[in-house]
């Protein structure tokens, strides 16, 4: 994260009031996840409504009906279910996903203040939220990158991340990337390729 700051000309703080509301936001794509020594490709299909997050992915090669996980979170706690068994969500496991998927509300303030802030010469810009991050923006002030600290699993060590984003979609004033790209501590980690997106 220092790297990410320290190449910036000037940074620029959001505070938490600024950040966008999220009321609703759907998505839908592909994903790729990358353990040691392997591809795991991934449908994936996700709703967030405020504090609610209904997450629901499947490996390509055993198909939505054999293969279903779901997770859902909201601001206290959260469940996976796989084949059908549900399970409470431990502690550690929550805090990297309410980190993880705190970006997206994160990207709305980066984005709405993005312009402005290119305008006057900003090109990095840090907005609050689970885990501060710090958004890249370009000189026309759209969002190209970000970098953050997230929770990682039972370890409790936090790790260093990085996000690439390639194009945006649209809808109703919020934003999501159409190509995604994330790596863990120098690893690639997570890649989503979105087909549809709307929002409240």
């Amino acid at each position: 994260m220092i790297a990410f700051v320290a190449a910036a000309a000037v940074a620029m703080q959001v505070a938490p009031a600024e950040a966008a509301k999220i009321q609703g936001m759907r998505w839908e794509g592909s994903a790729e996840v990358y353990p040691p020594g392997a591809v795991i490709k991934l449908g994936v299909r996700t709703c967030v409504q405020g504090d609610h997050v209904l997450s629901e992915t499947w490996p390509v090669d055993e198909g939505e009906a054999m293969g279903m996980h779901r997770m859902t979170l909201d601001a206290n706690g959260g469940t996976i279910e796989i084949g059908g068994k549900r399970n409470v969500m431990t502690r550690a496991m929550w805090n990297e996903e309410h980190a993880q998927f705190g970006i997206y509300t994160q990207l709305q303030a980066a984005a709405l203040r993005g312009p402005e802030l290119a305008r006057l010469g900003v090109n990095t810009l840090s907005v609050d939220g689970p885990v501060k991050t710090w958004f890249q923006i370009d000189r026309a002030g759209a969002v190209i990158g970000a970098v953050n600290q997230a929770p990682a699993g039972d370890s409790g060590r936090p790790a260093y991340q990085t996000f690439r984003f390639d194009g945006f979609w649209k809808s109703n004033g919020m934003v999501f990337p159409r190509h995604m790209e994330m790596t863990r501590d120098g690893k690639p980690f997570f890649t989503l390729d979105v087909a549809h997106f709307d929002a409240d």
